[in-house]
């Protein structure tokens, strides 16, 4: 062991290094190690002291976990320090509870050991419950904790009791808390537990379906749930089931659920159930006869039994139970057979068409010379075939076109399920009638009308639009709503129709639509605009806006004019007006700012020179400026106010604004004329 090397290596050593001294003292152990309870991961202390004994003294400390029986060294490490000190320091966890601790004191004279002491390790916790979770009424069950020394509590003494030692005694049915509460040097913890008082009970039946599919699933249960229930099933391999009671079905055929239930008074109480599990039932399938003759009958023949017999199309064919079909009428109709349980139904089906012989052709018995006429048979895949192709011939399966004026033939022959038959008509061929000509006015105005003629009698009005015009039987067309209209006179003997056609512009008073400017300047020039084009624009206000031609105009002075835009057509006139307005000095941002002085020209008009003359309370200089009705800059020149200045206009006979602008940016404009 290590502790017998390591003393007995000490002793040689101390034994040479003190054998002159004659005089040593054994050392002697006047207090022993103590036992100590701590804590886990809290440090316990073992002291030893000596009372004699010659000096230096060594302190070697042991452990024994088998109750003094061996011991072994300590070393310092993870759970101690001081191992080689008079006390030794114990870092404490679960593992060392109960270890005894002893130190052997020793000097060049000998050693003496003390007495053991054993360390407690105390859990942060009150320790896991173990026992029964139930008791009958009436019964004892006893509980114990891992960790001993704790004090035993319940919560609802009239459900049961419990002893200082943990029995419970069972009192009345339901259901308390135990608790269990340790105080040790950790702290106080606590501990609990459910209790369940049980009585006695009788089997009570399994409820649930008594039917389930293989692949799905169904839940069975019991009233006995407040104990120890267990599902089971036969051993069949028909169903499974589940802790929970959910049975699924696996094959077809018979099986028992079994609910075994105890509690803390009975041991044993079994119900059973049978139940069914059931497949998904295959229809099979269907041979026998795909076509049959109206009025007459087949047999059909499904590879399995017990299903139903359907008709999808019962007046096509209608079917017995034994599988027997019946033709109605010609068509097809799809037969099914049906198989059904809890789990669900298929089918399946065959189809089955129903022919019938050649019956009466149907269609038109004339057709024109150059025209097509389409005939029809109900007895489906037969052929067509005229007489004489001179007169008339198919040009596709059932579509005859006339040649030449005369009489044919025309016969239909078909061969199936009801055998070879056919069935005639006499066809007439002529030309087509003639439709003539049709005269009139070629528009009309809304909420007007106009009388269309024909060239040939008898023939029906109609026309193609009849939001934008109508046509009565004598051929009175009335305007409803603007655009262009189709007149058609239609003329229709028994060799068929000929249609002329007569194009009509239903017209209404011009809708007129005005826009110009947003905003206006004086001295500016400007447009507006007005639809349909071809109109004519007129002012209110011409000494405002000089309106020049076509929607042009010069703004001449502040106020509000209208202009007024005039259009006309064969159905009226129209007109819309246009409002502009220019405001004084107090307007907004496209008005003009009242100039303080006052400008006068002469002479105006003017055929030559003309003067300038602009009065106001002091004498500043004056910018003046000519434009054209254009808004095109043609002259500039300054001026003094109060000083009348003679100027000469060298342009173009014409309308003139003259527009003087003052330093502080006040303006004032005149209208000039300059004549030839």
């Amino acid at each position: 062991m290590k502790k017998s090397v390591y003393l007995s290596g000490l002793l040689v050593v101390c034994l040479s290094l003190f054998s002159n001294l004659a005089k040593a003292q054994v050392p002697v152990v006047s207090a022993d190690p103590v036992t100590d309870t701590v804590c886990t991961t809290d440090t316990a202390y073992f002291r030893v002291a000596t009372s004699a004994g010659a000096t230096p003294m060594t302190f070697m400390w042991e452990f024994s976990t088998d109750a003094g029986t061996s011991w072994d060294t300590v070393f310092n490490g993870t759970s101690y320090f001081w191992a080689t000190n008079d006390t030794l320091g114990v870092i404490a966890n679960p593992t060392l509870h109960g270890v005894m601790y002893r130190s052997i004191v020793f000097n060049s004279a000998g050693s003496d050991t003390s007495l053991a002491a054993a360390l407690h390790v105390d859990m942060p916790s009150a320790g896991i419950i173990s026992g029964p979770s139930s008791v009958c009424d009436g019964g004892n069950v006893t509980l114990t904790s891992s960790m001993p020394g704790g004090v035993w509590s319940n919560v609802l003494t009239v459900i049961d009791t419990i002893s200082a030692l943990g029995v419970v005694t069972g009192r009345s049915f339901g259901v308390d808390t135990i608790h269990y509460v340790l105080t040790n040097t950790c702290g106080t913890f606590l501990s609990s537990t459910l209790m369940r008082v049980d009585t006695v009970v009788t089997a009570a039946p399994v409820t649930g379906p008594t039917h389930v599919c293989v692949g799905n699933m169904i839940t069975m249960a019991n009233a006995n749930v407040i104990g120890t229930g267990l599902w089971s099933v036969g051993v069949s391999g028909h169903s499974t089931i589940n802790a929970s009671g959910v049975v699924t079905g696996v094959a077809s055929g018979l099986d028992t659920v079994t609910y075994n239930f105890s509690n803390a008074c009975v041991s044993s109480l079994i119900s059973s159930m049978v139940i069914t599990v059931e497949t998904l039932p295959a229809a099979g399938t269907i041979t026998g006869a795909s076509a049959l003759c109206a009025g007459t009958w087949t047999h059909l023949t499904s590879s399995v039994s017990g299903g139903v017999w359907i008709s999808g199309t019962t007046s096509v064919a209608v079917v017995s139970s034994a599988g027997n079909v019946t033709g109605v009428m010609h068509g097809s109709s799809l037969i099914s057979y049906y198989q059904a349980n809890s789990c669900g139904a298929s089918f399946a089906t065959h189809a089955v068409t129903v022919d019938i012989p050649a019956s009466t052709i149907t269609g038109n018995d004339s057709v024109g010379i150059d025209s097509t006429l389409a005939l029809f048979n109900a007895s489906p895949g037969g052929t067509w075939t005229s007489a004489d192709t001179t007169i008339a011939k198919f040009v596709s399966s059932n579509v005859i076109k006339g040649r030449d004026t005369g009489v044919t033939t025309v016969t239909y022959a078909v061969t199936n399920t009801c055998g070879s038959s056919m069935s005639t008509i006499t066809m007439n061929v002529g030309p087509l009638p003639q439709g003539g000509t049709v005269t009139g006015p070629d528009s009309v105005c809304t909420g007007t009308s106009i009388l269309l003629t024909a060239s040939v009698p008898g023939g029906v009005w109609t026309n193609k639009h009849d939001t934008l015009a109508s046509v009565n039987d004598t051929g009175l067309v009335t305007g409803i709503e603007f655009g262009r209209d189709s007149v058609y006179y239609t003329v229709t003997t028994a060799f068929g129709s000929t249609k002329v056609l007569k194009r009509i512009f239903v017209n209404q008073p011009p809708v007129i639509t005005v826009s110009g400017p947003a905003a206006i300047a004086l001295g500016g020039s400007y447009t507006v605009y007005g639809t349909p084009s071809g109109g004519t624009w007129t002012t209110n206000n011409m000494a405002m806006t000089a309106l020049i031609g076509h929607g042009f105009f010069v703004v001449m002075d502040t106020g509000t004019s209208t202009f007024t835009y005039t259009a006309r057509n064969t159905c009226g006139t129209s007109t819309k007006p246009f409002t502009v307005h220019l405001a004084g000095a107090t307007a907004g941002v496209n008005g003009l700012v009242a100039a303080v002085s006052k400008l006068n020209v002469y002479p105006n008009p003017t055929r030559g020179p003309l003067t300038v003359n602009i009065t106001a309370t002091a004498t500043e200089q004056v910018k003046v400026a000519v434009t054209n009705v254009a808004g095109v800059v043609v002259k500039e020149f300054n001026v003094t106010t109060n000083t009348p200045t003679d100027v000469v206009i060298d342009q173009p006979a014409g309308i003139y604004l003259l527009t003087a602008i003052t330093a502080d940016g006040n303006r004032h404009t005149t209208r000039i004329s300059v004549a030839n």
